[in-house]
Parts: structure tokens; sequence; C-alpha cells
């Protein structure tokens, strides 16, 4: 092949002179449809980009709005305590992004990168796969997560927070247990569709989500008995309505859960990608926590202010809408 080129390229007659007719005839107009092509190639791809990155921008803000909303509902309650309230909230959330979002999440970066791959193999089955290692990943990282949030208080009153904001972040995170588990079965399966380029569905989903999550919240706070800790409670309903609506989703369009989906569970097969997992899922989680502990620190530090309780709210407030 290489010698047929060299033959070819032996043929080629020597170029005309730079100001010579041949070649304003031909290299100009060879320009400007280059141009054209290229910047008609370009719009393409920025067109194919904005529809992949828009659904995961929306998803991603999704993933977040419930907290916000947790504090919001919190610090407009009619009540002398609204501000510890505020606090409480402030504190669970900080608690759960330390263990679940940041550390649980983190790790489950490593199905983008495992699941893409497969795909583009055209290895769909090996998805399937990887999701289990995941959940054998994210199950134990839930013992991190119950453990801290079940002893919320005495870590709390550890770090020289309040008492009563302590007493009342340990009832709200662990009313808010119930919807990790569920969380995490939809952030798998949210990989594992995204890497399939299934992405218009996982946003129905998530504002759905979020929708029951502020309804059950607002209603279970402002207008019975449960009072604070029904936001908790809303957030949980929440958490455990994404995976649910994957159900009649895959009930809807059953190849795209069969494309990639394996039955029975393959422990074995499961177990033996544990270490690519891991190798892929904790630098993501570390470039996670990174980010997400240095905001919520500032939680602390400003509780720790004279005016603690005030303070704490404040920083709230300033925090996370961003």
């Amino acid at each position: 092949m290489l010698s047929s080129c060299w033959s070819d390229n032996s043929k080629v007659s020597a170029p005309d002179p730079p100001h010579s007719s041949s070649a304003e005839t031909t290299l100009l107009p060879y320009k400007h449809g280059h141009s054209s092509e290229s910047m008609l190639q370009t719009t393409e791809e920025i067109k194919v980009l904005v529809e992949l990155v828009v659904p995961v921008m929306v998803t991603t803000f999704f993933d977040f709005f419930p907290g916000f909303m947790s504090i919001v509902l919190a610090g407009n309650m009619n009540s002398p305590y609204a501000l510890h309230y505020v606090n409480a909230a402030t504190f669970s959330i900080m608690l759960l992004t330390f263990t679940s979002t940041a550390i649980g999440l983190g790790l489950a970066s490593a199905l983008d990168t495992l699941c893409s791959q497969a795909c583009g193999a055209k290895r769909c089955d090996k998805i399937g796969v990887y999701f289990q290692t995941g959940v054998i990943v994210l199950s134990a990282n839930l013992i991190l997560v119950f453990a801290t949030s079940w002893h919320a208080e005495g870590l709390l009153k550890g770090l020289g927070q309040d008492e009563d904001v302590a007493r009342l972040s340990a009832s709200f995170s662990r009313w808010m247990l119930p919807g990790i588990p569920f969380l995490y079965v939809y952030e798998l399966t949210r990989k594992a569709l995204q890497a399939q380029n299934i992405l218009t569905p996982l946003v129905v989903i998530a504002v759905a989500g979020n929708v029951v999550s502020i309804v059950v919240g607002y209603a279970l706070a402002y207008h019975t008995s449960v009072g604070f800790i029904g936001i908790a409670i809303g957030k949980s309903v929440g958490n455990m309505v994404l995976p649910l609506l994957l159900v009649p989703y895959f009930m809807w369009r059953p190849n795209h859960l069969r494309q990639w989906w394996i039955s029975p569970w393959n422990f074995k097969a499961a177990t033996r990608y544990l270490g690519i997992f891991l190798r892929l899922g904790i630098p993501g989680m570390l470039m996670n926590a990174m980010e997400m502990w240095g905001l919520e620190t500032l939680s602390i530090l400003s509780g720790l202010l004279p005016e603690n309780v005030v303070a704490v709210a404040a920083h709230s407030v300033c925090e996370h809408p961003r």
C-alpha cells in the first residue's frame, strides 16, 4: 500500500507558480468550500452537544434542588424555632452530602466510563454486570451513611454545635435515611441509561421526584401535626419515587431495559469488576468530595460563631442557592 502511494505521488506534476492562473482558479474555491463544510460540521457538533448536555444539566440541577427546598420550607414555618429548623435541615443535608452524595454518588461516577466503553464496544450486556458491581459498592457505603446519620446528634455536639439544633438534626437525618437506597438504585440506573443516550425520561422523572418531595414535605410540615420532620419525610418519599417511576417506563419501553439488564443476579461476575470500579470511582469520589466538603465545612465553622443559630441560618441561605 505504501509503495503504491509513492508511485502515485511520483506521477504528480510540479506545482504551478504562486501567481499563476491555475493557483487562483483552483486553490481559492477549494479553500472557500472547505471553510463552509467545516462550519456546517461545527454547527452540527454543537447541536448534538447541546442535545446531550441540556438533559444532564437539568437532572443534575434537580439532584440538589430538594435540599435547597428543604431549607426554604423549614425557614418559612410559622414557629419561634424556625431558625433552629433551618440549622437542623442544613446540618442534616451536610451530613448526607459528606457520606451519601460526595462518597456514594462520587463512586457511582465509575459507571460513566465503564458503561460508555461497553456501549461503544456494542457490549451492552456488560452494562448490566457493571450495574451489579455498583450495587455492591454503594451498598457497602450505606453502612457509613446509616452510621453517620443515626449518630448525628453526638457528632454535631462533638463539633461544638448547638444542642437543640443537634437533636433536631438527628431526627431529620434519620427520617431521610429510608430514601437513600432508592436514590442509589436510581443513580446507577441513570448512569446506565445515559451511556446509551437515553436522557429525556430521566428529566421527566427528576422533575416528578422533585414535585413529590416538595408537595409531600409542604403538606406534612404545614398541614399536619408531623411538623418539621415532615420535610425530611417528603425528601425520602421523593427519593423513593425516582426508581419506582422507572418501572412504568421500562414497561412502556422494555427494550431500554432488556438490552443491558442481566438476569438472574451474577454475583461472581459483579465482584470480578470491583477493582476497576474502585480505580475509576475513587478519583471521581475525591473530586466530588473536595468540592462539596469545602463548602459544607463552612456550615460547621458558622456554628462556632457567638450567634451560631443566626450565623448558620444566614450561611445556609447564601450557600444553597449556588
